[in-house]
């Protein structure tokens, strides 16, 4: 959270002709409430369940750009629907870039009760090996949206 997947996988849908799915909203739509709903009345194991049969569904169709949460790589099934389906790309950012981009953002609920430098930190770690999983890796750190999309265009030229 807070490496810019949705701001940069709208500037490559746009850019590649393709279409922008947030899995997120997608997540919200079937569900029909907020994420941070969901985590409060029915616990994240719910949310990740409602996350892999939404990412199932977007995965079948083409010429797209799929954003996903954070946590979504956690799961083996994501990550194999993710790579049947085109690449993996994984945004980085330092711990305290991350901590100022979800500053005040109270719809993150992993970060709710606490949003400090160390339980950010700890998160990355946790996740540091299905992040480790991706096809392409980028930090995101002091780039602009648009280099980072360069970025990825370049590095995935020729695959797509």
């Amino acid at each position: 959270m807070g490496c810019g997947k949705t701001s940069v996988g709208r500037v490559l849908a746009d850019r590649l002709g393709w279409d922008f799915v947030d899995l997120d909203q997608v997540i919200v739509e079937e569900a029909g409430t907020s994420i941070k709903e969901i985590f409060s009345s029915q616990g994240e194991p719910a949310f990740r369940a409602w996350e892999t049969l939404a990412l199932r569904r977007v995965a079948e169709r083409e010429s797209q750009v799929v954003s996903t949460g954070g946590g979504a790589v956690i799961a083996e099934e994501n990550r194999n629907t993710m790579r049947a389906a085109g690449k993996i790309v994984n945004l980085t950012a330092s711990v305290e870039a991350i901590a100022a981009r979800v500053a005040g953002d109270s719809e993150r609920p992993l970060l709710a009760a606490d949003a400090s430098l160390e339980r950010i930190a700890r998160m990355l770690e946790s996740r540091q090996r299905f992040y480790a999983d991706a096809d392409l890796r980028i930090d995101t750190t002091a780039k602009t949206v648009q280099a980072v999309a360069d970025q990825v265009l370049d590095s995935l030229k020729g695959l797509l």
